[in-house]
């Protein structure tokens, strides 16, 4: 028993060993990271930049950005400093060691900005108001997307917008940005689709009253455009990560 013991303990440390190992070499061939000046558009949005495979590029982007691209982070769940969100902006360009997708290049991305900046973070779950995106009562209104078509926002011409080539938890981060509390997806639909959505009733959080007498609510605009039904909670419990310190200024590259 005492040798079985000793063997799984030897394998569990092996494994973490193995993990954390992968985790060091999950690094930039190399990289840039330097303070810009000009403040503003147009890195207003957490991205990658570069389209090639294995390449990265952030230009005149806040340190809040750079994060919720690294760590897939939506705007709720992420807390820090105020500074982060636009008052010091950044450039930063680096080259994996080999062809590499976006996702494989996130922890690559973590490991720079935690070196770079000599942040602090942890993670911690915050009880909070938001609203849920669940499914309704029969089959949600949404279609597989052809695999060559471009994801993009076209109008309707019979009203509403089509959502080409789009994920519901892209949906459900337009949403978190335009209304007054998070957006969370718990449709269980992981596919790529194209549906159409009614987005007047959003004027009510982003904007001046929709000024049709008729138009929808967003609440009622997603039960009938997508069969699905957006609830709201005055409590509910969300996992962010937490920025406890960063240096304004970057390690020199």
């Amino acid at each position: 028993m005492t040798r079985r013991i000793g063997t799984a303990i030897g394998l569990i440390a092996l494994t973490v060993c193995a993990a954390y190992a992968q985790e060091s070499a999950a690094r930039f061939e190399v990289a840039s990271v330097k303070k810009t000046e000009s403040g503003g558009p147009p890195g207003d949005i957490p991205r990658n930049m570069d389209t090639s495979p294995g390449h990265f590029a952030m230009r005149n982007v806040p340190l809040r950005y750079c994060l919720e691209w690294a760590y897939s982070l939506q705007d709720y769940e992420l807390v820090g400093p105020d500074w982060i969100k636009g008052e010091e902006r950044y450039d930063i360009f680096a080259k994996a060691p080999g062809p590499a997708t976006d996702e494989e290049m996130r922890p690559m991305l973590q490991a720079l900005l935690l070196e770079r900046f000599q942040m602090k973070v942890h993670r911690e779950r915050r009880e909070m108001p938001a609203y849920v995106l669940i499914p309704g009562k029969g089959s949600a209104k949404v279609k597989d997307t052809a695999a060559d078509s471009l994801p993009g926002l076209v109008p309707n011409p019979n009203g509403g917008v089509l959502f080409r080539h789009f994920a519901i938890t892209r949906l459900t981060f337009l949403l978190a940005r335009r209304m007054d509390h998070p957006v969370l997806d718990q449709t269980g639909l992981k596919g790529i689709y194209d549906y159409t959505l009614d987005l007047s009733g959003l004027s009510e959080f982003s904007g001046p009253p929709n000024p049709d007498p008729n138009g929808v609510s967003i609440f009622a605009a997603i039960q009938q455009d997508l069969g699905l039904k957006l609830e709201s909670r005055k409590q509910q419990p969300i996992d962010i990560l937490v920025l406890d310190s960063a240096n304004k200024i970057p390690t020199a590259n």
